[in-house]
């Protein structure tokens, strides 16, 4: 059986906020002076999307918030927007993780797919009712279908190198409790 203890537990929440700063940092940097023409994939979506569907214990709600809105505030994006609409897909992933278990990838993926949709929909939606300027439609697409083809890319990565895998029946939480 994999117990969780409560030290492993904070040693892989830290290593998300590493990657995600990781992730930040890398994006901050001035590789390119002209304006995009096309965007990457929105790495921190999926790898927080990754890991809350396959360990949820691992995403404290607290972690989620703190690096979501810090990663507004560092990439001049709305404070607390999209962090909250980031914070509300986190969290509806995890509440399905005991369903998403027992699936095959398939439907994981378009689980994850639906939400990185409605995030972005949703995003989009509140900047045009509120009249606060957006990138174009045709890069936020872009990047939404970028960040759906590199999840299982994802998946795999933080299966393979991270040790972040989906919990399987019998095994234990942090509580002690079978998931």
């Amino acid at each position: 059986m994999n117990e969780i203890t409560p030290l492993r537990r904070w040693a892989k929440g830290a290593t998300f906020a590493l990657l995600a700063m990781t992730i930040i940092f890398v994006h901050l940097l001035p590789l390119d002076t002209l304006p995009d023409r096309w965007v990457s994939p929105d790495l921190l979506m999926a790898f927080a999307f990754a890991w809350c569907v396959r360990r949820p214990e691992f995403m404290p709600v607290l972690l989620l918030a703190v690096i979501f809105l810090l990663a507004d505030l560092l990439l001049q994006r709305p404070p607390g927007l999209w962090a909250f609409l980031m914070l509300l897909a986190c969290e509806s992933l995890k509440t399905q993780t005991h369903s998403l278990r027992v699936t095959g990838f398939p439907l994981e993926w378009l689980t994850v797919v639906g939400m990185i949709v409605g995030v972005t929909v949703a995003y989009r939606v509140i900047l045009s009712v509120l009249l606060i300027d957006m990138p174009g439609l045709g890069l936020a697409l872009l990047q939404m279908g970028l960040t759906a083809m590199c999840y299982p890319l994802v998946a795999g990565i933080t299966h393979a190198f991270m040790g972040v895998r989906k919990s399987m029946p019998g095994d234990l939480d942090t509580l002690g409790d079978r998931t």
